[in-house]
């Protein structure tokens, strides 16, 4: 129940007003401030609010003031009495609140500033000299009015003592500085809410002062905002923020730690032919492979997850969230691990080095077409544009690199084909998430409508192959990155001229990643994923 008398008048209320924003004002400073315990709106007062202090409860009572003009408020206009004889000008009509909690204090709030006349009340009452300023105005409205006095026998000496004037320019002023508390009170609680939605939280605000502010005087509970109803609102708000942000984070922004260098690279603009090779390393003149396969067992999740179970992993849940990624892995039986070590590798490499997006998570998803269709479909941001790219794997063990660059440049040639192509598409269209995704170009590529040609000038197929290389074999040396480069480079070379005329129309982008032995790489990555290693 409201601590004060409901004597005020409840003015026709038409949108969203000035007395409104300053009501949500002091709503949001009661969400930071245990000392308010709550906060009315037209009750004596255009607004009251009710604190909490060691001398017992105190109240304040606010006039928000928003007349026309340029000029600033005077002594004339705060005493003039729109009822002859009557106690009607604001001065009196402020005093006439205090009728209820013994301690009170006073408040004026208008968009233009006192006079001179008036301006020592602008400054904070605790820095008033008493017998200076303050002292002259609180006689001269004694004197002028000495027998108007509250319930509680204050007269308007006492209001001069006790009142603070406060200056907000305009509504939008206001709005502004409500919208920063907004945004620092969600940060102190852990959330992060966008622009939009920090509009949408302050028009809820709005609507629950303006509630109040217009509830009849029959429903007196109704005109008053608690503390404790303004707190589970704002945390009911906090809640809503984290749920909204999980619902469209972007977890493909984080790349992830360096492992491997770049030890080759070959750029052709002209006929869009490119090639990578990249290189784990020797640590302590050991060649990294373990190292290698935990690198590529970290990614397993993000690999297997879906963009919109990856933000859902705390540091409450992830444990269990890990083992999901890791489960799916191991039930499904048409995914070996040989398979999964290729398409991680190449999932690893696009994310760390071309800072891509994951557009659709496909490991898992079966079709007719089988293994013509690709596993890793990303999408690579660019200052030329952006583009699609659908990826293809190859674990290469032995000296025969001729059979290698048949298998591939034949995988290659299939990938094109119209049919394949469009089911591609609906499998995106199908699988993609886009409210975890940045924005992008793609939308007439990815168009169910679109001719496939149009998805063909953004395409690039990624090509890589993980080949045991005769340079690792040697062991280590000094020089021995100089010597993968040129294996690199020479594998790469002959990859590129093997490609069939049939891919003119797209990009090929070739990634080399030379291993030490493939089949103790596979065996480790699969233990690390709890696969069964087949040598």
């Amino acid at each position: 129940m409201p601590i004060i008398s409901d004597a005020g008048g409840v003015a026709a209320r038409v949108g969203f007003k000035f007395q409104d924003h300053i009501a949500a004002m002091y709503v949001l400073e009661m969400l930071s401030d245990r000392r308010i315990k709550q906060v009315e709106c037209e009750t004596s007062d255009d607004i009251a609010i009710l604190r909490s202090r060691k001398s017992g409860e105190a109240v304040e009572y606010i006039q928000v003031k928003t007349t026309d003009g340029n000029s600033k408020w005077s002594l004339t206009e705060i005493t003039h009495r729109s009822v002859k004889g009557q106690p009607t000008s604001l001065i009196e009509k402020s005093l006439l609140c205090d009728n209820g909690v013994p301690d009170a204090t006073f408040r004026l709030i208008t968009s233009r500033g006192p006079n001179s006349s008036l301006a020592i009340l602008a400054q904070p009452v605790g820095a008033r000299d008493p017998l200076g300023d303050i002292d002259r105005l609180a006689t001269n409205l004694h004197t002028k009015y000495k027998t108007t006095i509250s319930a509680n026998g204050r007269d308007l000496a006492y209001w001069a003592r006790n009142t603070q004037w406060e200056v907000h320019s305009s509504s939008d002023a206001v709005m502004m500085r409500n919208l920063q508390s907004i945004s620092r009170l969600a940060e102190d609680r852990g959330a992060n809410p966008t622009n939009s939605h920090t509009k949408e939280i302050y028009n809820d605000l709005l609507r629950i002062v303006g509630d109040a502010a217009s509830a009849p005087r029959s429903n007196a509970d109704a005109k008053v905002i608690t503390h404790a109803v303004a707190t589970a609102w704002w945390l009911g708000k906090v809640e809503e923020t984290q749920n909204w942000q999980r619902s469209t984070a972007k977890p493909y922004r984080t790349r992830g730690e360096k492992f491997f260098i770049r030890v080759h690279e070959f750029r052709e603009d002209v006929s869009r032919r490119y090639a990578s090779g990249y290189d784990a390393q020797y640590e302590r003149r050991v060649w990294r492979g373990e190292k290698l396969a935990r690198y590529l067992a970290d990614w397993v999740p993000e690999v297997s997850l879906k963009a919109s179970e990856l933000p859902e992993i705390d540091q409450l849940n992830l444990r269990r969230k890990l083992e999901e990624g890791f489960r799916a892995i191991q039930a499904d039986r048409g995914l070996d691990e040989h398979l999964l070590l290729g398409e991680t590798l190449l999932h690893a490499v696009l994310r760390h080095f071309f800072a891509s997006e994951p557009i659709a998570c496909k490991i898992f998803h079966r079709s007719p077409s089988g293994d013509k269709l690709t596993k890793n479909a990303h999408i690579v941001h660019s200052s030329d544009g952006d583009q699609i790219w659908l990826g293809r794997t190859h674990l290469f063990q032995g000296t025969k690199w001729d059979e290698m660059l048949d298998r591939a440049t034949s995988d290659l040639d299939e990938a094109l084909r119209t049919e394949i192509l469009v089911e591609e598409r609906d499998i995106i269209l199908q699988l993609r998430e886009p409210q975890h995704l940045l924005a992008n170009s793609l939308e007439d590529a990815l168009d169910r409508g679109s001719p496939i040609d149009v998805l063909l000038e953004v395409l690039c197929l990624p090509i890589l192959i993980a080949y045991e290389s005769a340079v690792l074999g040697a062991g280590h040396s000094t020089d021995y990155q100089e010597k993968l480069r040129l294996e690199v480079e020479e594998r790469a070379n002959s990859l590129l001229e093997a490609l069939p005329d049939s891919l003119i129309e797209v990009q090929v982008h070739v990634f080399l990643v030379p291993v030490l032995e493939l089949n103790v790489l596979i065996e480790q990555f699969a233990t690390l994923v709890g696969l069964d290693a087949v040598p």
